[in-house]
């Protein structure tokens, strides 16, 4: 079972990328959502110790836009590796 982290009411099952280094992306999580929709966590460009949510993976749906909940949220790694929540004045 995937570990999940909540993020404004909405729970999310996180499955972490065990190769993140070897991509051209540089993915390091894929969130999933109850309805089956899974959304990328890259690297951001303007601070690097963060992540941010990025764009769903579909092979064949029109792109869909972030969900809300998932809208100006950063996150991090703690130091065990597990994904949280990034403060916002960090």
């Amino acid at each position: 079972m995937l570990p999940t982290i909540t993020v404004r009411y909405v729970r999310y099952r996180v499955e972490r990328i065990a190769n993140a280094d070897w991509f051209i992306l540089r993915i390091r999580y894929v969130l999933h959502d109850r309805c089956g929709r899974r959304w990328v966590l890259m690297w951001s460009r303007e601070r690097p110790d963060r992540l941010v949510a990025c764009a769903p993976i579909s092979h064949f749906a029109p792109f869909l836009p972030l969900p809300a909940s998932l809208l100006g949220v950063a996150f991090a790694e703690d130091d065990e590796g597990n994904l949280v929540v990034a403060p916002h004045d960090a």
